[in-house]
This record gives structure tokens, sequence and C-alpha cells, in this order.
């Protein structure tokens, strides 16, 4: 009857864990979930359904073990390279259950990212199945999975299959250059020499290797034309001033206008679907902002993601802006410039 009643308690301690959303926490740039110890749980058993040693549990709280748990007593367990994935698929006797975070005021997907292990927006965008950079305070965002043995922990429940990540992507950019190399199979019109190695046996017409040689002539010609579409197509992003125009004018401005010095930060997007983005402190983050470029007169439309990150090589910058809006810019990366700003 004891044995049936702890079996009992374990089921309900399960449901209750599975019933809670993980909520990730910081602690001087280090992350944990808080747990609550229940009834007949262990410095041992709490190890086993974290994935963790119980022994760097009981030091990250700055406890002994020789001191056992109590019930109700709230600990501190830490996320680190063995038990936080944040990226890739779990492996067959592993478990990923997504762990959480509550978007504040004035959060984007970029500081978010960058206070969770610098994960970029389009891998927070992939794990919450997102189309758009919008975001909802108090929302809450899966910004990684605790990683634990299914037959360990009693969390492997509530474990999920995560999403394709964005490591996934370049399967697609290897598909490209095969593409490339069937272009290559062109040097078939080199067949003719065999044409050319009779014509010789022939003795006569030595006037025929004549005509051999504007065929080489043309096929050049049509070569040429090849290598230049790569260089039209990535002149031809730059030279629109972003998706984000048409809405620029749509949505409601309050002609807001200012100049300063801006930075710039590396980024994937914007380079073929001119979708650029800017950080910028004390605006919504989804605003449309119109930046021109002082020293090039040049004009690009970005996105709000978020506030700029402290730090002092941020210091006296008005914005910064991606890597692909800067190019459009005509500005070298890496470096600060003069910009005017309207929104």
């Amino acid at each position: 009857m004891k044995k049936f009643y702890t079996l009992i308690l374990l089921a309900f301690t399960v449901l209750q864990l599975q019933a809670q959303q993980l909520m990730v926490q910081q602690e001087a740039g280090k992350l944990y979930v808080p747990h609550t110890v229940q009834p007949k749980e262990n410095w041992y058993s709490v190890g086993r359904m974290f994935n963790l040693s119980p022994s760097v549990i009981a030091g990250f709280n700055g406890l002994k073990m020789d001191k056992g748990l109590s019930i109700g007593q709230k600990i501190k367990i830490p996320l680190n390279d063995q038990n936080l994935a944040q990226g890739g698929q779990p492996a067959a006797d592993e478990a990923f259950i997504p762990v959480f975070h509550t978007v504040k005021e004035k959060e984007g997907l970029y500081r978010i990212g960058q206070t969770f292990n610098k994960v970029s927006a389009d891998q927070l965008k992939a794990f919450n199945k997102m189309k758009t950079d919008d975001v909802v305070i108090g929302s809450n965002l899966v910004v990684g999975y605790l990683k634990v043995k299914k037959e360990l922990s009693p969390l492997a429940g509530a474990a999920v299959l995560p999403p394709a990540t964005v490591a996934s992507k370049p399967a697609t950019t290897t598909e490209a250059p095969k593409a490339t190399t069937s272009p290559a199979a062109t040097p078939k019109p080199v067949n003719p020499p065999p044409v050319v190695i009779k014509e010789p046996e022939k003795k006569e017409p030595v006037a025929k290797p004549v005509e051999d040689k504007p065929a080489p002539v043309t096929k050049p010609a049509e070569e040429k034309p090849v290598v230049p579409p790569p260089t039209i197509v990535r002149n031809d992003a730059p030279s629109t001033e972003g998706a984000f125009a048409a809405v620029y004018k749509d949505q409601s401005k309050g002609d807001n206008q200012t100049t300063g010095l801006a930075g710039i930060f590396k980024s994937t997007s914007g380079w073929k679907d001119g979708k650029y983005y800017v950080l910028m402190n004390k605006v919504s983050p989804g605003t449309i902002v119109k930046i021109t470029s002082v020293s090039t007169n040049r004009v690009v439309y970005a996105k709000v993601l978020g506030e700029i990150p402290p730090g002092k090589e941020n210091d006296g910058l008005l914005i910064r802006i991606s890597n692909a809006a800067s190019a459009q810019l005509q500005v070298a990366e890496g470096s600060k410039f003069d910009v005017s700003l309207v929104y």
C-alpha cells in the first residue's frame, strides 16, 4: 500500500512539473531555471531530472550535498552546455523540453537573443515558428531546450521536437553550386575537335579549321553575359531603398527628425530580400525609420528590432544598422558615419 501511494505521489509530481513552463532566469550572466523541491526528491533524483551532476546543482546554489533537501525548498538549476540545447535535434536517448523567456518592454528579438547566449533572431523565429520579427510584451518565447535523458528524467513526457533550425539552411546553398556545375557541361562544344581531326584526313579542307575558329569566338561571347547576372542581381538589391519603403509611407508618422552617428552590425537579412533592420533606443520595435547617409545622400528604410545593447563600443551612437543596409548606403563596413533620420 505504501509503495502504491509513493507511485501516485510521483505521478502527481511529474504532472505538476509538466503543467508549468520552464522559465529561464539569469544571474551574473549565468542562466538557470527555478525548481521547488517535491516530496521524495533528493540531490540525486533532481540531478537525474535535469541531466546534471548533483554536485554542480549544489555548488550553483552555494549548498553542500551532506545537507539534504527540504520539501518546498526553492533551488536554481543551472543551464549549461550539458543540459541546454539551442540548435540541432535530440539524440535517440534524449528529449528536448522547451524553456521560455517572458518578453519585456522595449525588448526585440535581437536583444533577447543577445541575452540568451547570443542566439540569432532567425533562430528564435524558428524556435517559435514566427513569420515576422514582431514580438508581444508579456508573451513567452522559446529561447532553447532543456536536454534530458528519456529513461532518467520524469520531465521527458513534456518533450517536443524542435523545428528545423537556421543551421539547416545551408542545405539549400549546396544545391545552388550543383546548378552552376551543370552549365559546365556546355563544354560539349569541345567535341568539334574530332571533326577537325577527320577533316585533316581529307587534306583539302584546310579552310575548315578557320570555320571552327568562329564557333569558339561566339561561344565565349555567350559565356560573358552569364558572368554579369550575379553582379546585376546584387546591384539591383542595393539599388532599392528596401522592402519596408512602402510600409513607411503607410504608417502614421510623428515627423520626428534627428541626426547623429551610426554604427553597423552583421546580419544575414537584406542581401536578397531588401529587408533592412536597425537598433535604436527609445523607439518602439517594429517602427519603420527613413535613414539618409549624410556623406553619400543615399536612403534606406529599416525596421527597428530593439534597443542598442549597452557597452563602450556603442557609446555616442544614435543607431546601429545591418551591414546589408550599410552596403546600400555605400558606406564601409565597420565604420561609423553620420546619418539623418525621419520616423
